[in-house]
């Protein structure tokens, strides 16, 4: 299983310090050449795998990414707030590297939109490397905060613990996901575990894992009016917000880590035929 396909990441990268390596590449397409199952996250990468690296049908499953549903829980948004040291207000949360490729700067804009009409939706970053400095990109993001229509609203607060990242998932409104690329989307379904509805680019992985209109959004990767009109359209409207929260929690029940380990026993069991026989008992019950 790839946690992302180098080819496809190249084919979204916005400065040349994302591209991936010769070598990289190479060995991925030995490595589908040679191996006897693969597994692929969506049906997005199941059809790259076989349109940028030839792989054969019959060799790969399907199997989504897992989330652990019993430390991503839905809350109340009020005690996690509080916990966080958050007020009241609209308030939207970001997950995740930073990075060009991630498309931070278009949900800055995003909400430098809503501060321009004299509304402001606060944005948290939860995100970057624990054990590195920041980056120049990182820096360009953070320098951006000091202009009038940012300043106040925009607070970095590093990366955080699993376990903090429930609570700022429960406090938000809505995460977004403004991605340029993503094999899967582990933050979205994160999210909708916690009951928070997720608005996102539609790209990869992620046009499988958010339930466009059910458990969030789609946007175009990029766009910086549609952005914002869908995080306004949750943060205006707590009866949809509830709605689409409601049915995340639902969809990221499906993806629970038990049900994730039995399908890829199985997997193996495919390759070793001996093997069915004691997976009689270790059925995954919805």
């Amino acid at each position: 299983m790839f946690h992302t396909l180098g080819r496809l990441k190249n084919g979204a990268a916005r400065t040349p310090d994302e591209l991936e390596p010769a070598v990289r590449l190479g060995e991925e397409t030995r490595i589908v050449a040679s191996v006897d199952r693969i597994v692929a996250a969506n049906v997005v990468e199941q059809v790259e795998l076989a349109r940028h690296y030839d792989a054969r049908a019959g060799r790969i499953a399907v199997i989504p990414c897992g989330v652990d549903t019993e430390l991503f829980t839905p809350g109340a948004q009020e005690e996690a707030r509080a916990a966080l040291g958050l007020s009241a207000g609209p308030l939207v949360l970001y997950v995740g590297r930073i990075a060009p490729i991630k498309g931070l700067e278009t949900l800055l804009d995003a909400v430098a939109r809503f501060a321009a009409r004299g509304r402001p939706v606060r944005l948290v970053i939860a995100g970057g490397d624990i054990d590195e400095a920041v980056g120049a990109h990182e820096a360009r993001l953070r320098a951006r905060l000091a202009s009038p229509d940012l300043a106040g609203i925009v607070r970095f607060v590093g990366a955080q613990p699993q376990k903090a990242l429930r609570d700022y998932y429960v406090a938000a409104d809505a995460t977004v996901v403004p991605s340029y690329y993503e094999s899967f989307g582990m933050v979205a379904l994160e999210a909708m575990a916690c009951g928070s509805p997720v608005v996102a680019s539609r790209v990869g992985g992620l046009t499988t894992t958010v339930r466009d209109g059910v458990t969030g959004f789609l946007v175009p990767e990029g766009d910086v009016e549609a952005l914002a009109e869908r995080i306004e359209a949750l943060v205006d409207d707590p009866d949809r917000r509830w709605r689409l929260g409601r049915e995340g929690v639902r969809w990221a029940a499906h993806h629970r880590w038990p049900c994730v380990a039995e399908a890829i026993v199985r997997e193996y069991a495919r390759l070793q035929p001996r093997a069915e026989a004691h997976l009689a008992a270790a059925r995954c019950h919805e």
